[in-house]
């Protein structure tokens, strides 16, 4: 099931409408991935869910990385996904921390100075990641050799056709993964793929 930018969005208000009557506490979570990209007009297909990398500290300027949300704002979530056919195949994940680990190792230097702050209501609010940041995590995806959506990543990178400067920062990034060896033929091959086999020798 895919979702379109301004399903996503409608969902997200209901999330909220929802975390109101339950009278969660306010969060405000970074977001990346398909989402982030469309929710800030940097591209128009549909996505499949919204992928969290945890919870924004504004006292640190960091990202708290999350394993799972708390359990009544599980039961939100839930409960938009019971009330949308449209999510049955995806259930409460249609929100999910799946790319929280991504958060631990540590996001691209000066992300939280790029972040773009949506807030949905007044319990939920987003923060999106910037293009910069968006395209060295999909970069980092699209290099995945046995990642079953590469092929998604790698068509998002080839239509928002970064430029030579992102994609060295990009490739900055990655090369301070603990995983850089492991990635690092898959992200001289998506390198390629994209016109830059100059960047591709250096790696």
């Amino acid at each position: 099931m895919e979702l379109s930018n301004n399903s996503i969005l409608r969902l997200l208000q209901e999330l909220d409408n929802w975390m109101e009557l339950e009278d969660c506490p306010p969060v405000s979570w970074v977001v990346c991935g398909g989402a982030a990209l469309g929710l800030q007009g940097l591209q128009n297909r549909p996505t499949q869910d919204v992928d969290v990398l945890g919870l924004w500290n504004e006292s640190v300027l960091g990202v708290s990385s999350i394993d799972s949300f708390p359990s009544n704002v599980t039961a939100c979530i839930r409960r938009v996904a019971d009330n949308h056919p449209e999510l049955a195949g995806l259930g409460a994940n249609w929100v999910n921390p799946g790319p929280s680990s991504l958060a631990q190792d540590g996001l691209p230097e000066g992300f939280a100075e790029r972040l773009e702050e949506l807030p949905i209501g007044g319990k939920l609010t987003l923060q999106l990641l910037g293009r910069q940041d968006l395209l060295a995590l999909k970069l980092y995806a699209a290099a995945d050799d046995m990642g079953r959506r590469r092929e998604v990543h790698y068509g998002d990178l080839k239509r928002l056709a970064p430029t030579f400067e992102e994609l060295d920062f990009a490739v900055g990034w990655i090369r301070t993964r603990r995983d850089f060896d492991t990635k690092s033929i898959g992200v001289k091959d998506v390198l390629r793929r994209l016109g830059h086999d100059d960047l591709a020798y250096y790696v």
